[in-house]
């Protein structure tokens, strides 16, 4: 599981520091990979390569007749690209992606449970204050 908050600077060609507290949570199974797509409310997701093939079998699961669950299905899967971790530490974001989320230079990134999310910080900035709990109001039966 991943949690924390973290700055860190793309370096050219949209390579990014994976932090070493989330590269040490990688299994075996992740092969040294993550997947990189879109993700909600305009940041990116970042799943280690055996998490994102637990993704891939929920998205499996909707039906295909359904046009907004097609929609759904392509949007996640047709912008997922495996990025495998250098030497370094580093994975490579690719172009589009770093596009979509609007990353340029800085970027936030935060662990949230099953996945990785990068932010552009004044984007993150906004999405910090709307979630504060006492803003968010009722959850219906969410209780923590």
């Amino acid at each position: 599981m991943y949690n924390g908050k973290y700055r860190y600077s793309l370096e050219e060609k949209g390579r990014l520091f994976i932090p070493v507290k989330f590269r040490r949570g990688l299994s075996p199974e992740a092969e040294d990979s993550f997947v990189v797509t879109r993700g909600w409310d305009g940041c990116l997701g970042i799943y280690p390569l055996d998490g994102w093939r637990k993704v891939e079998k929920k998205l499996e699961e909707y039906p295909q007749e359904n046009a907004r669950a097609r929609k759904l299905v392509r949007w996640f899967s047709a912008n997922a690209e495996v990025v495998r971790l250098d030497a370094q530490g580093r994975i490579k974001i690719p172009q589009h992606l770093l596009g979509f989320a609007g990353l340029k230079k800085e970027v936030v990134i935060i662990g949230v449970l099953n996945r990785i999310e990068l932010w552009n910080p004044e984007v993150y900035e906004k999405e910090e204050e709307e979630s504060d709990p006492a803003k968010l109001g009722s959850l219906g039966n969410l209780k923590l």
